[in-house]
């Protein structure tokens, strides 16, 4: 488990070092969580009490400690298992009822499995989280696992979950390094999903064993963070699980005596066309006294665009797309990974020796006192953030308590005091101990041809949320309406702003959205957005303000600050003090940037390698090829974002100039802040920062291709190399402001999209069929000013394929002709108006709402009128909207995975890396 900064800062007072202990940053970062109470009932759980005044949500964290590395050599892969077996029921629990309580009180429930932890989650309204108790009280003493709780159903959702992995990029790199690092016999040796035989071969008594075995109080950490009172909290949880025994824990794994044969190398074939370097070096474990140094190493090599491995590899080399870098601790001594992937026709051999150098550096290089400060101010920046959610509270708050001794304080402030402390003399100490040659394991995966590029960091831990599911982050949302006081202003240039006042934390949040780009984009200049808005922060040069994009990252980052920029517009967060210089820096980025040559050639480079490794990326090859269908080949949105070769191939820099002097207009331009400000003020500011601006408006559309006719096309895209099949059905949707939205989104809800497994198809195809890790059907998702997509979708064994597609069109044709359940229109409505709120936590959500009222004209009432129309809808309004809209004789299907033309199930060819 990786050390989180946001949360052992969370959870400290006074510091050693009296410089630091008077930073007003860091007194800040750790002045809410003096709230924080921990206590241990007499059971042994463990307790930590966050109350957030005025919060309206309330997250609760049951967090076992038991995860991959307390498994049996033959067995891997039982904590993951058991985590989504948890969900499947009890004596008096039956599959989906856990979700379906979840969805009738409008909230969230999930979970996720880590080498030494396994963790459970539900997010409420503050005046319904007792049910999460409630819940968690029964399954720690009365899980069921058997055929009636679908035992055997769940394990094919498992597979697919791996084999859906298998076909995403660093996944057998990271599968690959583990016994390497740690050896097969060691408890952190295998990938936490587990090898594909164990899942395949476990039965149900294994796992209740493993159960029985560590899921008990006093191996347990219980946080409850957001809108409560904690005295009343702790009896709730006293009445609920403070009258289950404890019980004797087995004893922990040994190291195994056998070790490491350092250094190694393993070079395997990849499926994707880019080349993919990962070094591993075992480290220590968690609380060890050179923790805070290593850590901080990690950050000075590949933490942002201003880091070491950056600047050398992708900036100055142009070797490279991503790098990153990490330092793994948990129970046991972790590891420090570098992850490196390299663009088109790079050099590998080359790559290989810069990367080295550079680690090299490390061990024998002072870093500069000014760069160790710049890191160190990044990481109590982000822990300021942290405050923004109170999930992301709890969840920080969980993972720096649930492994120490005692309440955790103690370790946590060890870890803050060590992180303040550390020193340039210190980082080289612990890169010269740890980071040397001879202590490391190398994987690369090496495509057959040409090498591109793709998205760089460790697969995630598996669990179970899905990234197509909507992300519930939940914040600190007060009653009544999260957006009274918003003031809308239209500035001399043209650009619209939205102002909203929010004090709670020192933070200020800026969106800011183009209304369109891509769609101004010519189809011979396909990709022409996108390397646009990717150069926007390559360099800055306006008046006094002249910045390269080193210069432009490392004032930013100095200033603690998180930016994102594309062609789809910017983001901003950053602390209340730095705002004014921080927006001076992002908004002149948009209005005036430099376009280095150097930088055009390089991003141009990178894009062109994310192209061709998208060609061997199943779920993009699919989505894409419906898109093309839909909106037809000539249309904007029926073109990849990127691009093709030779219409990128073809870009020149003055083309650049020209679009973004044409499109990029402040106009065209819709800027909303959130935060820590005073909105008069802030508005000045903003007059102030585009005083130079010139008024010019946003360019009329371009006459838009009309779409093709409704006939349904049918494209199998055969990749023989990728494990499952992505599957997607679909024909053209809706536009936000159609009359039948609000029935329509209640529909999808019935249908196929929701909290948990509730909807049909997810309760079907998954849980009771097991043919998938994820399935869904909506059409309101990508609604816009012009229509979206009725998209149905099934990552599955390719063996499923005619199976699939069957279920699907029976649940859509049974939508349209038959009435839904009212209690299944109820709870889709509760959990729509219950939920709601979640969309409003935060100043980052604030400022993207505001950005939907100024898009789509919602005015700021939009919760009442929401509210209002989603308890308009009932069974026979949502069979209509489905017969009205759902049309299963105009469905496009596509296709994309191991099969041939036919839909057959191609040759098995041998797995990369294995």
């Amino acid at each position: 488990m990786m050390r989180s900064l946001l949360a052992v800062v969370a959870l400290c007072g006074s510091l050693a070092a009296p410089a630091l202990a008077q930073d007003p940053l860091l007194k800040s970062a750790v002045s809410l969580y003096d709230r924080v109470q921990t206590h241990q009932l007499d059971n042994g759980l463990r307790v930590a009490l966050v109350p957030v005044p005025g919060a309206a949500t309330v997250t609760t964290m049951l967090v076992y400690k038991v995860g991959a590395a307390d498994e049996l050599l033959d067995q891997t892969g039982l904590s993951h298992y058991l985590e989504h077996l948890m969900f499947k029921g009890t004596d008096k629990l039956m599959p989906g009822d856990i979700d379906r309580a979840t969805l009738k009180n409008g909230g969230a429930n999930n979970a996720f499995t880590s080498e030494d932890v396994t963790a459970y989650h539900f997010d409420f309204a503050a005046d319904r989280w007792e049910k999460a108790l409630e819940i968690e009280a029964d399954r720690i003493r009365n899980l069921r696992i058997d055929s009636k709780h679908e035992f055997e159903q769940e394990k094919g959702a498992v597979i697919e979950e791996l084999k859906r992995n298998e076909d995403e990029p660093w996944d057998l790199e990271y599968k690959a390094i583990l016994p390497l690092l740690f050896t097969a016999k060691g408890p952190y040796g295998h990938p936490v999903i587990g090898e594909a035989a164990h899942v395949r071969a476990a039965q149900a008594e294994g796992i209740l064993a493993h159960h029985a075995r560590w899921y008990h109080p006093n191996n347990a950490l219980l946080v409850i963070a957001g809108g409560i009172e904690p005295a009343d909290a702790l009896a709730k949880v006293k009445k609920h699980l403070g009258k289950i025994p404890s019980a004797t824990l087995p004893p922990r794994r040994e190291l195994p005596a056998e070790k490491p044969e350092l250094p190694v190398r393993k070079t395997f074939p990849s499926k994707f066309e880019v080349a993919r370097v990962m070094l591993g070096y075992p480290t220590v474990p968690r609380n060890h006294p050179d923790e805070p140094a290593i850590d901080m190493a990690a950050s000075v090599l590949a933490d942002g665009k201003s880091s070491r491995l950056y600047q050398r590899l992708v900036e100055k080399e142009e070797i490279a797309s991503a790098a990153s870098a990490s330092n793994d601790t948990g129970r046991y001594p972790g590891w420090f990974g570098v992850q490196v992937e390299l663009v088109a026709g790079a050099d590998l051999a080359r790559a290989e020796k810069l990367i080295g150098e550079e680690i090299e550096k490390l061990a024998t290089d002072l870093v500069e006192q000014s760069e160790l400060d710049r890191v160190r101010r990044q990481l109590l920046a982000q822990t300021i953030y942290s405050r923004d959610t109170v999930h992301g509270l709890a969840q920080s708050v969980a993972m720096s308590l649930v492994l120490g001794e005692g309440d955790g304080k103690a370790e946590a402030k060890a870890y803050l005091e060590g992180i303040t402390r550390v020193t340039p003399q210190q980082v080289r100490d612990a890169a010269k101990k740890y980071l040397g040659a001879n202590n490391r394991a190398t994987v690369i995966s090496v495509p057959a041809g040409p090498g591109g590029a793709g998205g760089a960091g460790k697969p995630a831990k598996p669990g179970r949320s899905d990234v197509l599911r909507r992300s519930l982050d939940q914040g600190v949302v007060t009653a009544g309406n999260p957006l009274a006081g918003a003031r809308r202003v239209v500035l001399p240039s043209g650009a619209v702003v939205w102002l909203l006042e929010r004090r709670d934390l020192p933070v200020v949040n800026l969106s800011a959205r183009w209304r369109e780009s891509r769609l101004y984009e010519p189809k011979d200049k396909a990709g022409l957005a996108q390397l646009t808005g990717g150069l926007l922060e390559e360099g800055v040069s306006h008046g006094d303000l002249k910045l390269d994009g080193k210069a432009f990252a490392e004032e930013l980052e100095a200033m603690g600050a998180q930016v994102g920029i594309s062609a789809g517009g910017a983001s901003l967060r950053v602390l209340t003090p730095q705002a004014r210089r921080s927006l001076e820096l992002v908004l002149g980025a948009l209005a005036f940037p430099s376009f280095p040559k150097e930088a055009f050639e390089r991003n141009k480079k990178m894009q062109l390698s994310e192209i061709l490794e998208a060609e061997k990326q199943s779920m993009q090859r699919a989505r894409e090829t419906l898109a093309k269908i839909v909106y037809g080949a000539d249309h904007p949105l029926g073109r990849r974002g990127a691009g093709t070769r030779e219409t990128v191939e073809a870009l020149t820099r003055e083309e650049v100039v020209a679009f973004h002097g044409k499109v990029f207009t402040p106009g065209n331009l819709v800027l909303s802040l959130v935060g820590d400000f005073d909105s008069r003020e802030m508005e000045q500011t903003l007059r102030d920062l585009t005083r130079d601006w010139p008024a010019k408006a946003a360019p009329a559309l371009p006459e838009l291709p009309v779409p093709p006719g409704d006939t349904p096309v049918s494209e199998v895209v055969s990749m023989p190399e990728t494990v499952q099949l992505q599957f997607l059905l679909g024909h053209r949707g809706i536009k936000r402001d159609d009359p039948d939205y609000y029935a329509l989104l209640v529909m999808d809800h019935v249908l196929g999209t929701g909290p948990g497994f509730t909807d049909r198809l997810s309760s079907s195809l998954r849980d009771r069929e097991g043919l998938a890790y994820t399935v869904s059907a909506q059409i309101c998702s990508s609604a816009d000013l012009r229509p979206g997509v009725f998209l149905c979708y099934i990552g599955t064994d390719p063996g499923n394929f005619a199976r699939v597609e069957k279920r699907f069109r029976e649940e859509i044709v049974r939508i349209r002709k038959e009435e839904a359940k009212p209690e299944e229109v109820e709870d889709a409505k509760s959990y729509l108006v219950g939920s709601l709120a979640f969309q409003y936590d935060g100043g980052a959500a604030l400022a993207d709402r505001l950005q939907a009222v100024e898009r789509f004209s919602l005015g700021l009432d939009y919760l009442a009128k929401f509210k209002a129309e989603v308890m308009k809808v009932d069974p026979a309004r949502v069979r209509a909207v489905a017969e009205k809209h759902l049309h299963p004789e105009k469905l496009n299907r596509v296709a994309a995975g191991p099969i041939d033309a036919d839909g057959k199930v191609l040759e098995k060819k041998s797995e990369p890396g294995k």
